[in-house]
């Protein structure tokens, strides 16, 4: 009897992102693994392919914007023929809330997009009981796909200044606006312009990219949901974000050697339950902090160490934050080192005190969680901040900021930091 040959249908992978960048790069991957691949870039585009029956694997990120991302997998195991469908969530590790939704509606894996690749996606197909045929991977492929990268980064590169006015410009539409309908709006489409800003970073090795956009992703999505946790600070944080990520841009325009050291953090605040909420946000940004309740301690822990970046409460006993700055900027170790503020006082008169004192910037409490995240990153990557010194007397109280000790340059209304 003469065998017909039947070829194996191909496993059909629906990933449903905006991301172009990202998108792209897992198509392309997955598909070299023998898996098919379509794309939605919106919730009823998703419905609509799921629907037809043609899936076998759907892949959702969660940050998608103006989406609801629980609802959406709610919506699919609402179906009763996608109720065994494997769903896989693309989270953000800022926004458990959101993470915990897509699993309590139905999700089956829910992992941070900032740390998986293609491959590890194959590995969590083959989990999940998704098996492929996969196609032998000859050099002439690799020779392709690593060509297709290098584009793909030229491609980033080339669209960013334009994405950057943009986002500039959205940032200043949205810190005028007063309306919280309006705020909403702009946030969205910086959201949006983000997203296409800094898509795939971390698939294509800019790491330090990838996780500023990361966290400022969090933190607007977190401001479009609560928008009453819009502050005058969180308004700065995220004007500074945006000007961290062009310098992050530019230097991998023209890449430098670094060292890879883990950047050492000090977090001094006499209050318990607000030094472990800061040592939590950062753990958020996979940093890691020191931290000391005493200020004479910290103080002497100062003198002996070297830190990349200082938190610093205002309000202590026995030597106050502002007190303790001074004395900073008088150590060999620590002269240059960005102090951040975190007080709950944000009137003119504070933000002038901690400016004389030698500080470089402030948080206000009750802050955002990420936006400390977002806060720490910024004065991590920025390219050698100038030291702040401390004025004499006769400087004016202008002086440090003629001396160059604030973050860079950032529209009007983000330095208007009182209402």
């Amino acid at each position: 009897m003469k065998r017909v040959f039947t070829p194996v249908k191909k496993k059909t992978i629906l990933l449903v992102d905006d991301d172009h960048l990202s998108v792209h790069i897992y198509r392309s991957k997955l598909e070299r693994q023998g898996f098919k691949v379509e794309v939605a870039h919106d919730a009823d585009s998703a419905l609509h392919d799921l629907q037809k029956g043609i899936v076998d694997l759907a892949i959702i990120d969660l940050s998608l914007p103006g989406i609801n991302p629980g609802e959406l997998i709610k919506n699919i195991r609402s179906e009763s023929d996608l109720q065994a469908l494997p769903i896989i969530a693309f989270s953000n590790p800022y926004l458990n809330s959101l993470a915990r939704a897509s699993s309590e509606a139905g999700a089956m894996k829910c992992v941070a997009k900032i740390e998986s690749t293609p491959e590890q996606i194959f590995e969590l197909a083959r989990e999940l009981g998704i098996s492929v045929i996969s196609s032998a991977v000859t050099t002439g492929v690799v020779e392709r796909l690593e060509a297709n990268q290098e584009k793909l980064v030229a491609t980033l590169l080339v669209n960013e200044p334009d994405t950057l006015a943009k986002l500039r410009v959205g940032h200043q539409t949205f810190a005028r606006a007063a309306q919280d309908d309006s705020r909403s709006a702009e946030l969205l489409e910086m959201h949006r312009q983000l997203r296409s800003l800094t898509g795939g970073a971390s698939l294509l090795g800019f790491q330090k990219i990838a996780r500023v956009s990361t966290a400022l992703e969090a933190l607007l999505i977190e401001l479009h949901t609560k928008p009453a946790k819009i502050t005058p600070s969180v308004v700065r944080t995220v004007a500074q974000a945006i000007d961290t990520l062009a310098s992050l841009f530019d230097q991998a325009a023209n890449p430098q050697p670094e060292l890879s050291t883990a950047p050492k953090i000090l977090v001094v605040d006499d209050e318990v339950i607000s030094r472990e909420t800061i040592c939590s946000a950062l753990r958020k940004a996979d940093l890691h902090a020191e931290s000391a309740d005493d200020p004479l301690a910290a103080q002497s822990l100062l003198e002996q160490n070297h830190f990349d970046l200082i938190f610093l409460d205002v309000e202590m006993p026995g030597l106050s934050g502002l007190e303790l700055c001074v004395k900073i900027r008088e150590m060999t170790s620590n002269r240059t080192t960005p102090v951040v503020f975190v007080t709950s006082h944000s009137d003119f008169g504070s933000r002038a005190q901690s400016t004389l004192s030698g500080g470089n910037d402030f948080i206000a409490k009750p802050f955002v969680l990420v936006e400390l995240a977002v806060k720490a990153l910024t004065w991590l990557f920025r390219k050698s901040p100038p030291a702040p010194s401390t004025p004499s007397p006769q400087d004016g109280p202008g002086a440090c900021a003629r001396r160059g000790s604030n973050p860079q340059p950032l529209a009007p209304e983000a330095n208007a930091l009182s209402s």
